[in-house]
C-alpha cells in the first residue's frame, strides 16, 4: 500500500469529508423521513397483504443480515397474525440460499408462500420448480442479479432511487415493515444488518443506523444488551462484540442450529439467557480455531505466482473467510483457504485493492463446483483432483494488480487527545463510501515499549496514548512513522489507543 500525506488546513470533519469525496451536508440526517409510499414497496406490500391469511415459509440466510432479516418478518408476520415459520440454511449442509430439498420441505408442509429474504435473486430454477408446486415465491435481496427473477412480488435496491439504493436485506425488510406498522425493535436489527453487511452509510442507511443507537442507549433490548457484555453501546462495541457472536453460530454449526439464533433475537426478554452461554462458548471456540488455523495456515502456504493458496484437513469451511482475509491483510497479497474433507474443497480467497480476484477465477470457473462473490472475496468449492489445474492456471496466467494509494490524515503527537476522538465518533457511522479515515503521525518519538503477549508492540506516546500494533512482524522493526486509527482505551477510562496499520 502506498500513501497520500493529507496536511491540507481545516477541521478533522471537513478533511474527512474531502479525502473521501462526500459533502459534509451528507452526513446530516436529522431531518431525514422514510419514504413509505413508495411505488415499489407499496407494490410489495399490497402483494403480500392480499395472502395474509395463507401459510408463509420464510428461507433466510446464515449470516448476520440474513438472520436480522428473517427476524423482522417473523415479527411482523406474528403481529398481523400471519401464519408463518422460517428456515436458516445450515452453512456446512445446506450451503447458500434456496435448494430444492427445502422447496419440497415447504410444499410437503403445506405452506403456501414461500418468502426468501437475504437470497433469491440467483435461485432461478428453485423459485420455479417452487411455482410448478403452487407455491407463490416471494424475494427480499439485495444480491447482484442478470436479470429479475420471476416471482409473485420482488423488492431489492436496485429498483429505488438513491437514498435506497445500496441497502442490504435487514434494511429492505425493516422498510417495509415499519411501512406497515412502526416497531423499535425491527429498526434495531435493520440497523444492526446494515452495519454488519458493510453497506453505503448514507441516506435511509445512516437514518436507521442512528435510529438503532439512539434506541439501544434509551431502551434495554434484551438480546443486544446480552452479547454487548457490558460494553457501552458504540457502532464499535456492536461490530466486534454483537455481529462476530451471530456469525460464529453458523461457521461452527455442528455445535448449535443456527436457527436458535433467531429464536434468541425473537425474546426480547431474559428468557432470550436460555441460548446466550452456548452462543458465547461457540464465539470463543470460534476465536480460538481461528487463531490456529492462522498459524498453521502461515505455515504451510504455498506461494503460486505470486498467489498464495493453502488447503488442510484441519481446517474448518466456516472460518476459511475469516482466515483469508486476516493473511491477506497481514501480508498484502491475495491467497485462497480451503478446508479439505472426503475429496472436496470449500473455502475462500481474499484480494486486496486492486484486484479483482472474482473476475480473474472466472477464467476457470469451470472447475468449480460452486463460485461467487466479488472482486476482493470470493466463495468457491471443488473436486481435490482439480486443485493441481487451479495451480496451473493460476502460473499461466499472472492476476493483475493496480497499486493502491490511501490518502491519510497528518496529525501531531498533541493532537492525540479526547477533543479529537470526539471529532472522529461525531462523524460516525463510517462504512461503504465514507471510510474511517487513517491518521498519520510522522517522526514518531515514543517514551516506552513493550511486548504484549510476548508478540504484539506496544509504545507509550503520551501520557494519555498508547499506540499498540497486533501484528507480530511490527515486532521488531524499524520506523519513523505510525499510521492508524485512534480508539478509547476499553482497559484504561479516560485513556487512547492508537491502533496501528502499518509503520514506515
Amino acid at each position: 500500500m502506498k500513501y497520500l500525506f493529507n496536511k491540507d488546513p481545516g477541521t478533522i470533519k471537513e478533511r474527512v469529508c474531502r479525502i473521501n469525496g462526500v459533502r459534509p451536508e451528507q452526513l446530516d440526517v436529522s431531518g431525514f423521513r422514510p419514504d413509505y409510499d413508495n411505488e415499489i414497496l407499496k407494490e410489495f406490500k399490497e402483494k403480500l397483504l392480499a395472502e395474509k391469511d395463507k401459510r408463509f415459509f420464510i428461507v433466510g440466510d446464515y449470516d448476520c443480515d440474513g438472520i436480522c432479516a428473517t427476524t423482522i418478518m417473523m415479527r411482523l408476520f406474528a403481529d398481523l397474525k400471519i401464519r408463518a415459520n422460517y428456515y436458516i440454511p445450515s452453512r456446512s449442509k445446506d450451503g447458500y440460499g434456496l435448494n430444492s430439498r427445502i422447496v419440497d420441505t415447504a410444499a410437503e408442509n403445506d405452506f403456501d408462500c414461500l418468502l426468501c429474504v437475504d437470497n433469491g435473486v440467483a435461485a432461478t430454477e428453485q423459485l420455479e420448480y417452487a411455482a410448478e408446486l403452487g407455491l407463490k415465491t416471494f424475494v427480499i435481496d439485495h444480491h447482484e442479479y442478470s436479470r429479475k427473477p420471476e416471482v409473485d412480488a420482488f423488492l431489492h435496491p436496485d429498483l429505488f432511487e438513491e437514498d435506497y439504493a445500496d441497502m442490504c436485506a435487514g434494511g429492505l425488510c425493516a422498510l417495509l415493515s415499519n411501512s406497515i406498522r412502526e416497531d423499535e425493535l425491527t429498526e434495531v436489527y435493520g440497523g444492526l444488518a446494515t452495519l454488519a453487511d458493510m453497506v453505503s452509510v448514507f441516506g435511509y442507511n445512516r437514518y436507521m443506523l442512528g435510529k438503532m443507537l439512539e434506541i439501544l442507549n434509551r431502551e434495554k433490548i434484551y438480546p443486544i444488551h446480552y452479547l454487548l457484555s457490558r460494553s457501552d453501546v458504540t457502532y464499535d462495541s456492536l461490530a466486534f462484540n454483537v455481529i462476530p457472536k451471530i456469525n460464529a453460530v453458523s461457521r461452527l454449526d455442528e455445535q448449535l442450529n443456527v436457527n436458535y439464533v433467531v429464536r434468541y433475537l425473537l425474546d426480547n426478554s431474559s428468557g432470550c439467557m436460555a441460548y446466550l452461554n452456548k452462543i458465547e462458548m461457540i464465539n470463543t471456540e470460534r476465536k480460538d480455531l481461528s487463531k490456529q488455523m492462522a498459524a498453521l495456515a502461515s505455515r504451510i502456504r504455498e506461494d503460486v505466482n505470486g498467489v498464495f493458496i493453502v488447503r488442510s484437513q484441519a481446517f474448518k469451511e466456516g472460518l476459511c473467510g475469516l482466515i483469508a482475509n486476516r493473511l491477506m491483510n497481514e501480508c498484502g497479497r491475495p491467497i485462497l483457504v480451503f478446508a479439505e474433507n472426503d475429496g472436496e474443497l470449500k473455502g475462500s480467497g481474499r484480494a486486496p485493492q486492486g484486484c479483482d480476484l472474482y473476475a480473474y477465477l472466472k477464467g476457470i470457473s469451470k472447475i468449480f463446483t460452486a463460485y461467487g462473490g466479488h472482486q476482493q472475496a470470493v466463495g468457491l468449492s471443488m473436486k481435490g483432483d482439480d486443485y493441481e489445474k487451479l495451480k496451473e492456471y493460476i502460473i499461466n496466467n499472472d492476476l493483475k494488480f493496480e497499486e493502491q494509494y490511501c490518502e491519510v490524515l497528518c496529525i501531531t503527537k498533541d493532537d492525540l487527545d479526547v477533543e479529537l476522538l470526539k471529532e472522529l465518533d461525531e462523524l460516525k457511522p463510517f462504512g461503504s463510501g465514507f471510510a474511517e479515515p487513517l491518521l498519520c503521525l510522522e517522526n514518531v518519538e515514543y517514551s516506552r515499549k513493550y511486548l504484549i503477549s510476548k508478540s504484539y508492540p506496544k509504545f507509550v506516546l503520551n501520557e494519555n496514548t498508547e499506540a499498540i500494533s497486533f501484528n507480530p512482524g511490527f515486532a521488531d522493526k524499524d520506523f519513523s512513522t505510525m499510521i492508524g486509527h485512534l480508539k478509547k482505551d476499553d482497559y484504561h477510562r479516560g485513556k487512547l489507543s492508537f491502533v496501528i496499520e502499518d509503520l514506515l
